[in-house]
């Protein structure tokens, strides 16, 4: 069943999350500047190519499949992943808010939320490319320590805000009766 399908996505997106929390702990900044500059550009322009592309994926999906609520849903999600974030920086949690270069709002990383929130909601809609949106996940929040813009806890926090947002809103859409064609094939699949 679907419930099924969720715990098994909200699973390998722990597993992912935590995998990545833990490279980002331990692996430490290589100081090289390919590498840098790599790592600054996933960030920008990177991580805004993803979620263009990503979004726009989804929307017209979601319009050419009449699923109006997955629409609302989704964009309703891109929204509150910038509000929550922003909210939580506005707080300036001591002793995190503080970006590595010496800038402010660095904590959580928006970067790693909204790559962790769009690869979960990406895996429950297009579930064959699981493997792309969680390297681009992953990546992109490698990204952020690697380019000094936020600190490994910074990313961390996040990471996990991230696969939390993506799930509620998942687990919000699935509630609609136009998930359940949706849920049928998902389940047909075997997925």
């Amino acid at each position: 069943m679907i419930k099924g399908a969720l715990a098994r996505q909200t699973w390998l997106a722990l597993i992912v999350g935590l995998a990545t929390i833990i490279a980002v702990l331990t692996i430490p900044k290589s100081n090289n500047y390919y590498i840098f500059t790599f790592a600054d550009y996933l960030g920008y322009p990177g991580n805004d190519i993803f979620l263009l592309v990503t979004n726009l994926m989804i929307l017209v999906w979601a319009w050419r499949k009449k699923l109006r609520v997955a629409f609302g849903v989704t964009l309703a999600m891109n929204a509150a992943v910038g509000l929550i974030v922003q909210g939580i920086k506005a707080v300036k949690i001591e002793p995190w808010y503080m970006r590595p270069h010496g800038g402010d709002n660095g904590f959580p990383s928006g970067h790693a939320c909204h790559a962790f929130t769009m690869a979960f909601f990406l895996t429950m809609f297009f579930p064959k490319f699981t493997w792309l949106w969680y390297t681009l996940a992953v990546v992109i929040s490698w990204s952020r320590v690697e380019s000094e813009w936020h600190t490994d806890i910074q990313v961390m926090a996040g990471i996990i805000l991230g696969i939390f947002t993506g799930w509620a809103f998942i687990a919000y859409w699935l509630r609609f009766p136009e998930a359940r064609p949706w849920q049928k094939d998902y389940v047909r699949k075997g997925l």
